[in-house]
C-alpha cells in the first residue's frame, strides 16, 4: 500500500526565508539592537541555572508574570507560545471548526491564511484599497456580508506600516459576535494597543511578540492575552512544556529591565524616522509612487521598478522585502539607514 500526501499539503513549498550572506539585512523586521551584548552576563548566568535534564515550567509562570508587570496586565490572562506562529496554529486548530470562515485581509501576515488553509477553515481574503487604510467600518461591514467564526488582523498592519485606532479596534471587537484576534507584533512602536481592557471582552485574543521591539527573533517567543476563560483555553490546547528553559529564562530576564526595553524601542523609532525622512528627500524621483508614514519598524514604499531596485540592492550586500510594487525596508542602524537611502539613490538615477 502505498501513502499519499493530502492534496492540502502536497504542493506546499516551505516559508520563503530570505538566506545569503548581506551586510545590510533589512528584510526580516528584526531589531537592529542586540540584547545579548548589554545583558550578556544576566543571561549567561539564567541559562547556566537551568536543569537540563529536567523538564522547564510548563506554564512559563515567572516569565508570564514578567511581561504581564511591563504591560501592567493581570499575569492570568497571558499564554506564552513558541513564537506568535505557534499560537496562531494553535487557535485556528482549536478554537475554530473545520470549515469555518476566517476573514483575513491583504495585505497582511502571510501566515494567518497558511494556518487556516492547514487546519482545513475556509479563508475569506478581502483586498485593501488602493490607500491600504483599514477602518471599522471596512470590517464590520464585511463581517456584516459574510459572517465569519473569526476575524485575524496585524495593528500596526505588517507591510502596509499603518495603524488603526485603539477606537477603531474596540468597535469590531464589540460590535462582532465573532472571534477576533488582533496581532500587535509591531505595536511597540505605535501607542493604540488595546492590551490594557483586554479582560473586558470574551471574542477577543491580541498576540505579542519579543521579536521585533525586544530584539529577541533568535529565541521564538510570543504571546497570546485575552480574558482568563479564553486564557485557560489556550492552555488546555497547547503543547505541554511548548517554551523551552532557555526561551524562558532569556525572556524572564529581558523583562526584568522595562527601562532597557524602552530606551530600545526609542532609539529604533529614532533610527526608523531618520529611515523615513531620508527616503522622503528622494520622492520627487518619478520612480517612487509613495512612502507611507509608519508606525512600525520598517518603511512601506511603492515604486513603478520595486522588483529593479530590489535585485540592484543585493549588488550593494543590501537586502529588503519585495511586495509586488512594494518594498518594505526594515530601520537599520543610523549607518546602514543612510546606506540603503544612498544606494537607493544612485540606482534610482
Amino acid at each position: 500500500m502505498t501513502y499519499e500526501l493530502s492534496d492540502k499539503i502536497k504542493n506546499l513549498k516551505p516559508y520563503n526565508a530570505v538566506t545569503g550572506d548581506y551586510k545590510i539585512r533589512m528584510d526580516a523586521n528584526e531589531s537592529f539592537i542586540n540584547p545579548g551584548e548589554t545583558l550578556q552576563e544576566e543571561f549567561l548566568s539564567a541559562v547556566a541555572s537551568i536543569k537540563f535534564n529536567r523538564y522547564p515550567n510548563p506554564m512559563a509562570t515567572e516569565l508570564c508574570e514578567g511581561f504581564a508587570r511591563y504591560y501592567g496586565i493581570d499575569p492570568e490572562m497571558v499564554v506564552a507560545g513558541n513564537g506568535s506562529d505557534e499560537l496562531i496554529s494553535i487557535i485556528m486548530g482549536a478554537f475554530l471548526r473545520p470549515g469555518d470562515k476566517v476573514m483575513s485581509y491583504s495585505p497582511d501576515f502571510s501566515m494567518y491564511q497558511f494556518y487556516g488553509n492547514l487546519y482545513d477553515k475556509t479563508n475569506l481574503v478581502i483586498d485593501k484599497k488602493m490607500d491600504m487604510i483599514l477602518t471599522a467600518a471596512d470590517v464590520l461591514d464585511a463581517v456584516m456580508e459574510y459572517k465569519p467564526a473569526a476575524v485575524i488582523l496585524s495593528n500596526p498592519c505588517s507591510p502596509t506600516s499603518l495603524v488603526m485606532s485603539r477606537e477603531d479596534i474596540l468597535k469590531i471587537v464589540e460590535n462582532s459576535n465573532n472571534l477576533v484576534i488582533i496581532d500587535e507584533a509591531y505595536m511597540d512602536f505605535s501607542d493604540q494597543s488595546i492590551i490594557k481592557v483586554a479582560e473586558k471582552y470574551d471574542n477577543l485574543i491580541l498576540l505579542k511578540t519579543c521579536s521585533k521591539a525586544l530584539g529577541l527573533a533568535a529565541i521564538r517567543l510570543g504571546f497570546a492575552v485575552a480574558s482568563k476563560p479564553i486564557a485557560r483555553a489556550l492552555h488546555a490546547v497547547r503543547s505541554p512544556y511548548n517554551v523551552n528553559a532557555i526561551t524562558q529564562e532569556i525572556g524572564r530576564v529581558i523583562f526584568s529591565h522595562p527601562d532597557y526595553i524602552k530606551k530600545s524601542i526609542e532609539e529604533i523609532k529614532e533610527a526608523r524616522d531618520q529611515l523615513y525622512f531620508g527616503l522622503l528627500q528622494l520622492e520627487p524621483n518619478k520612480s517612487i509612487r509613495r512612502i507611507i508614514k509608519p508606525d512600525t519598524n520598517f518603511v512601506f514604499i511603492e515604486l513603478s521598478n520595486a522588483e529593479y531596485v530590489y535585485k540592484e540592492l543585493k549588488k550593494y550586500s543590501i537586502i529588503v522585502r519585495q511586495f509586488g510594487d512594494f518594498l518594505r525596508i526594515t530601520t537599520g542602524t543610523k549607518e546602514e539607514n543612510e546606506a540603503l537611502i544612498q544606494a537607493i539613490s544612485k540606482i534610482l538615477v
